[in-house]
């Protein structure tokens, strides 16, 4: 029999007991606004309605505001918030633009739980027809969105200042993957507590599916090859005209990611406005850069959707050349023979019907899910609504397989979009088993009420790791599931996977380490952590060795074998790691299969900056045949190589290799040793070689500093003379050097200026 929680507003047996779920609610209600990050499988909305449940108890003539990016979501949570509350229906209310701003005003002041989307609140604070001041709860769900000028930042702003008791809940799968963007997120919605679950926390583990993430990997053919090298020297022939206006640092086509195209495009137009009557060469390069910028999209449309998607976007841009208000870069560009010839090649593939191999690869990926079950459902995401469309035109050959397009609102071309009402039928045909696939744009991804499916596939991989981890997060909810990337070799696919990756890395680990902080302002909340930073109990020989084991390595002989070496081994559940060997070292074990499948499925990577968070010498100890890591499984050698490097280097974890069971045994023995019984000295920071130069140890004192290499440690010693006048210069002198912004200026002063404390061993 489950469990469930009890509380004098919440309806009997309705809400399963989870203690993690219970921990996040009381933290909220403890420290006040918080950001919840977790993936859509853990329960945001259960965690909502705890809050939600005690705050309205506690203040009977209080209100909750549930705000959501669409009206879909907004009525999802609504009725999550009524299946679980003991709070009269007609007392919850969804406000949305389609009721009269005067009904709204009426159905908001007699509601006690009120969801709504944001645009409609906000245009009813700017009219003065809504009162903040009895809102006691004020959920923002993908809060994700509160930057810049989206309505959560206007809500949140009036709401800290004109509710009598406000509390902010924000909910999101991942708020960025820069510091920058996280802050603001939290800066906008006034957060002050950060609370962070995955999905291989201990303590959720129990609760949560497994998803199978597997990469499949596809050649493109000689034909697209051909096309790829014509627009390839389109796009050299423009950088070197580019660099040699001075525009553009290089003619390395890989460089130019869409980002830095704009960035360029920005620079010359700021030197176009400051110098543009005097250097008339600098309208030449803007024009570059435009055709620049839409020959990449044609090189990316090739690479990763097809000789369809290049065809349909050659065949527009020809069009739009020859219209009278025609932008000169559009003429230029469909003038060059290579891309002309580029279009006649693509549409003779279309002629053939060869459109991109991925389309075989995922009819096979789909014809295998439906064969070994029947019943199944699949997502396939992709990016672009010209190859949603033919793909699943291309599906419904198929005879097994019964797909249609699901696409947002907004028109787009020469296509219309779909109404809400239209998105709810392709949905509900889902439930239904009508369909049994869904192709979908970004508009899946969140704010709709789509079930868990058994399988997602990425046609291509997205460079954002918020969409990421929401695609994933379609799958494994109420049952195992699987999710595949389709990747064509060497190509951008490859670049926007490892560029996701990257920031979902960068995300949690700057994400524990801002959860940490506001955890260490929270007496209460660092006592309840588990972390066993101190052991809490001592042998009764001072030579004994005390080693604790986490519960989930109770399968492995490992803790006899350790009991053997003389090692008191204590069985606990940790939040991080497998052993602990002493206040600061943590160690993570692995076999080399285990190694490979948390690469794939991304736990590895939400493990590292919790370790390296938590402990001072985290590492990460893989069991098995060092050369199986490139054999076990088919992953691409420069993934793993990409790994093991990032961990040793990007989290400066050590990783060791052991034979066997028996040999991990020593390993752990001799480091518990090291680090309990022995005295640790001083340990020089930095080492150099003897007999340098007077200037050479100059660099090397200036390369010491924050983020300063060679080439900055010198522009620094140029600039100033000496590391007397680095050490003298302000903040802004120090901004003169080239790539030296605020920050890392602050670091720099901050090490020359702080007051020296001892370290404690």
């Amino acid at each position: 029999m489950p469990d469930y929680f009890t509380h004098p507003l919440i309806k009997e047996n309705t809400i399963e007991k989870r203690a993690y779920q219970e921990d996040l609610a009381n933290r909220v209600l403890r420290a006040g606004n918080s950001l919840i990050v977790a993936p859509t499988a853990l329960g945001k909305t259960v965690i909502a309605i705890i809050v939600a449940a005690n705050i309205l108890e506690k203040n009977p003539n209080s209100k909750a505001l549930l705000l959501a990016p669409t009206k879909p979501l907004a009525m999802q949570h609504l009725q999550s918030f009524r299946n679980f509350l003991k709070i009269p229906e007609e007392q919850t209310i969804l406000l949305t633009g389609s009721t009269t701003p005067k009904k709204r005003a009426q159905e908001f002041e007699n509601s006690r739980v009120i969801a709504a989307t944001p645009q409609t609140i906000e245009n009813d604070l700017k009219n003065q027809r809504l009162n903040l001041k009895n809102i006691a709860l004020c959920v923002f769900d993908e809060a994700h969105r509160a930057v810049k000028d989206y309505s959560y930042v206007y809500i949140a702003t009036k709401y800290v200042k004109k509710a009598l008791n406000p509390t902010v809940l924000a909910l999101t799968a991942s708020p960025g993957s820069t510091e920058e963007k996280i802050r603001e997120v939290c800066r906008n919605l006034s957060i002050k507590n950060i609370e962070i679950k995955t999905l291989t926390d201990k303590d959720v583990t129990k609760y949560m599916h497994k998803i199978n993430m597997e990469w499949k990997r596809v050649d493109l053919s000689p034909e697209l090859i051909e096309i790829k090298l014509l627009l390839e020297q389109v796009m050299r022939d423009l950088l070197a005209t580019l660099k040699k206006m001075g525009c553009a640092r290089t003619t390395n086509v890989k460089y130019f990611s869409k980002k830095r195209i704009l960035e360029m495009q920005a620079e010359i137009r700021k030197r176009i406005a400051r110098h543009g009557k005097t250097q008339p060469s600098l309208f030449a390069a803007a024009t570059a850069a435009a055709q620049f910028l839409k020959i990449s999209h044609a090189h990316t449309l090739l690479e990763t959707q097809g000789s369809y998607a290049l065809n349909d976007y050659l065949q527009r841009l020809k069009s739009e050349a020859f219209q009278s208000n025609a932008t000169r870069a559009a003429k230029q560009l469909i003038a060059k023979k290579q891309v002309r010839d580029a279009l006649d090649a693509s549409s003779k593939l279309r002629e053939q019907k060869i459109n991109h191999p991925k389309m075989e690869k995922l009819k096979e990926i789909l014809l295998e899910q439906f064969a070994a079950k029947p019943e199944s459902t699949a997502l396939v995401f992709n990016h672009y609504r010209d190859s949603i469309k033919n793909l699943a035109e291309f599906l419904n050959t198929i005879p097994s397989i019964k797909a249609e397009k699901f696409i947002g609102q907004a028109n787009k071309k020469d296509e219309k979009g779909m109404s809400q009402k239209e998105q709810a039928d392709k949905i509900q045909k889902l439930k239904n088993r009508e369909i049994n696939c869904l192709v979908c744009s970004s508009v899946a991804e969140e704010g709709l009420d789509i079930p868990s499916v058994d399988l997602v596939v990425f046609y291509e991989p997205v460079p954002s790791e918020i969409r990421t981890i929401q695609r994933r997060g379609r799958t494994g909810r109420w049952a195992p599931g699987k999710a595949v990337i389709l990747m064509a070799r060497d190509t951008r696919d490859e670049v926007f996977y490892w560029n996701a990756v990257k920031k979902e890395q960068q995300s949690h680990s700057m994400l524990f380490a801002m959860q940490n902080e506001s955890h260490k302002k929270e007496e209460n909340a660092l006592a309840k952590q588990t972390t066993l930073s101190g052991f809490t109990e001592k042998p009764k020989n001072s030579e004994q060795l005390l080693v604790y084991v986490d519960s989930r390595e109770r399968g492995s002989n490992l803790a006899k074998l350790l009991e053997e070496r003389g090692c008191l081994v204590r069985e606990k559940q940790l939040e991080v790691g497998d052993y602990v060997l002493s206040d600061r070292c943590v160690v993570e074990r692995k076999t080399t299969k285990d190694f490979l499948q948390s690469i794939i499925d991304g736990r590895l990577f939400t493990q590292l900056p919790a370790m390296s968070s938590n402990y001072e010498s985290p590492m990460i100890l893989i069991e098995g045949n060092p050369k199986e890591l490139f054999t076990l499984r088919n992953i691409h050698k420069n993934a793993i190589i990409g790994a093991l490097t990032s961990i040793a280097v990007s989290y400066r974890i050590p990783i060791l290799f052991t034979e066997n069971e028996s040999e991990t045994a020593d390993f752990l023995h001799v480091t518990a040793k090291r680090e309990q019984l022995n005295k640790y000295k001083d340990i020089r920071l930095r080492v150099g070689r003897k007999n340098m130069s007077l200037g050479e140890r100059q660099r090397f004192v200036i390369e010491s500093l924050p983020n300063v290499g060679a080439s900055m440690a010198r522009s620094l010693l140029k600039e100033f003379g000496s590391v007397k006048g680095i050490a003298n210069a302000t903040s802004k002198e120090l901004q003169n050097i080239e790539k030296m912004g605020p920050k890392k200026a602050s670091q720099i002063k901050k090490v020359f200026w702080s007051q020296f404390k001892e370290e404690k061993d």
